[in-house]
């Protein structure tokens, strides 16, 4: 029985997108991206992404008007951005807006799947699937800051922090199975086995329906609140949102561009890391872990797939050991962390969590390819 719901499970996971073609989408490359229609939407939702930025933190003092001091932060487990008293009515309204939202989104990516599939796309007209994303991407981040104006709670208040970080966290690592095949997994060196192509497919098939619910899971899971941690992470939604958006155009696709929302993670767990030591007097003090671990996951996986010269990624890798070291020799030679930190090699506890999950999410894309070969086979 347990095996049967295994089973079940892991093909309802990698099925769910199984229309979805986009790998094999033929995109012409004879025109300049720049003079794209898509080229012309990403400038757009980049502008209106950081509106929204702006009017975070314009806003905020109404915040303060409306709603009562929030509870003192206890530690990495708790979260402090939610009312000290639950409101059911709030979280009902809060939970309707989030799967309104998800459903949407999941429609809109369902249709394409459908109608997308295995067609060569014209560069010189803007896809439907384009406009109806763009559309929901700015009435929902509207909606969402309104929200947060009213009632102010996000999902935080009923589920905990670890399930809107480990969405995240799952996304990029299942993002290093997908690239695997074109950038390797360390230096450029692929994984042939676990993370073949194959494997690597399944997850072009289906990643649109898993990315899609940890970007909007985490979206409405915080309130729309001013705190450089929150400014940085909303930002940092917007890239993640305008990449989806995108979908079916060579933008999407553009290794820049790709490399710029992939390592904006280093810019945004790092202020969120300082805003906990300054806001929260943490002690000790987490960024330079977020800092050291993910760029170590910039310099020695994603800037391999960008065909750069030998010089400038060694160039790259000597900055970071450079850096490395300077983080923990002591003051005035450098910035003084304490060497047990070093001895306990928490600049690698990031890509080490990563590439555990990437390895679970490989084992689990390999058992599925093992049962359809079987479920083929005897049919």
């Amino acid at each position: 029985m347990m095996k049967l719901f295994i089973s079940l499970f892991i093909t309802f996971l990698m099925e769910a997108g199984n229309d979805d073609q986009m790998v094999d989408i033929k995109l012409p490359n004879d025109v300049s991206i720049i003079k794209t229609n898509a080229f012309r939407v990403w400038v757009a939702l980049l502008i209106f992404t950081l509106i929204e930025v702006i009017l975070i933190f314009y806003f905020e003092p109404l915040l303060r008007l409306n709603f009562p001091a929030l509870n003192p932060d206890t530690g990495p487990e708790d979260y402090y951005w939610k009312l000290n008293v639950r409101d059911t009515l709030t979280m009902i309204i809060t939970w309707t807006f989030y799967g309104a939202h998800q459903i949407s989104v999941w429609i809109v990516i369902y249709w394409a799947h459908k109608n997308y599939r295995e067609k060569k796309l014209d560069k010189t007209k803007i896809l439907k699937y384009t406009m109806l994303m763009s559309a929901i991407l700015i009435g929902f981040t509207l909606l969402h800051l309104l929200q947060t104006h009213i009632w102010y709670d996000g999902l935080a208040q009923d589920v905990p922090i670890l399930t809107s970080q480990g969405s995240v966290i799952v996304m990029l690592s299942i993002l290093l199975v997908m690239q695997n095949p074109k950038r390797g997994l360390f230096f450029g060196r692929k994984e042939k086995k676990l993370m073949r192509p194959e494997v690597a497919k399944t997850f072009m098939t289906s990643h649109q329906i898993i990315f899609s619910w940890a970007l909007v899971y985490t979206f409405w899971f915080h309130p729309m609140e001013s705190s450089p941690a929150l400014l940085s992470g909303f930002f940092f939604m917007g890239l993640l949102f305008i990449q989806m958006t995108l979908a079916y155009t060579r933008i999407h696709l553009n290794k820049w561009w790709v490399l710029i929302v992939e390592s904006y993670v280093v810019i945004h767990a790092t202020i969120v890391a300082i805003a906990q030591w300054i806001d929260f007097d943490a002690d000790p003090p987490m960024w330079p872990m977020f800092l050291l671990g993910f760029l170590a996951m910039l310099v020695f996986t994603y800037i391999h797939g960008l065909g750069l010269k030998n010089w400038l990624r060694w160039s790259i890798i000597a900055a970071y050991f450079v850096l490395l070291i300077f983080m923990y020799v002591p003051q005035p030679f450098g910035f003084g962390r304490e060497i047990t930190y070093f001895l306990r090699f928490e600049f690698l506890w990031i890509p080490i969590i990563l590439f555990l999950i990437a390895f679970i999410a490989a084992a689990i894309a390999h058992i599925y390819l093992i049962l359809k070969k079987r479920r083929a086979g005897s049919n």
